[in-house]
């Protein structure tokens, strides 16, 4: 019965002449939305994937980071490009230079290549209450290995409005007049 049916529809398509098409229009429409979702919504904001223990400092700098090396502390860890490099209780005991973030950082240089002038380029992702100690001893272990080109990531802050910064001015010289 079903045989019945098949040729009764071909006959019928053979009668009518039509062809089968393919509407392109809700196609169409359906890349126009994506394409404007995606322009809508990138941004040349460069976020740096941090780990849920590490809290940045905040900063109303207007310059933004470039992607570069990157070097994560959080209270235990010390970790470059997602690779635990040294622990931090370990560190205290050590001189001014960590051994495990100077080899890595040596392999790193020797895969870039030639030096470039001021050295390499590296970002440290530390917490906010990183002890100084601690980001000193880093900071002299990427000089040591030419990368001394350093920022520190900061979580962005949005700058004060000229309004407000006059207010908070008028505030201040009222304040010290009397």
């Amino acid at each position: 019965m079903s045989q019945f049916h098949h040729q009764k529809r071909r006959r019928k398509q053979k009668q009518g002449k039509r062809s089968a098409s393919l509407n392109l229009v809700s196609l169409m429409d359906i890349f126009t939305i994506l394409v404007f979702f995606l322009m809508v919504n990138s941004s040349e904001v460069e976020v740096l994937q941090t780990s849920s223990d590490i809290k940045l400092p905040d900063s109303n700098s207007e310059q933004t980071p470039e992607n570069r090396l990157t070097i994560s502390v959080s209270a235990e860890d010390l970790v470059l490009q997602g690779r635990h490099v040294a622990s931090v209780d370990e560190l205290e005991r050590t001189n001014n230079v960590i051994v495990g973030l100077q080899k890595e950082l040596e392999y790193q240089a020797s895969r870039r290549g030639e030096i470039p002038e001021g050295g390499f380029e590296v970002t440290i992702m530390g917490d906010k209450a990183l002890p100084y100690w601690l980001l000193k001893k880093i900071m002299l272990t990427c000089q040591a290995t030419d990368f001394a080109r350093i920022s520190l990531a900061v979580n962005q802050l949005q700058a004060p409005a000229a309004e407000e910064v006059q207010t908070a001015q008028a505030a201040a010289a009222e304040g010290s007049a009397s």
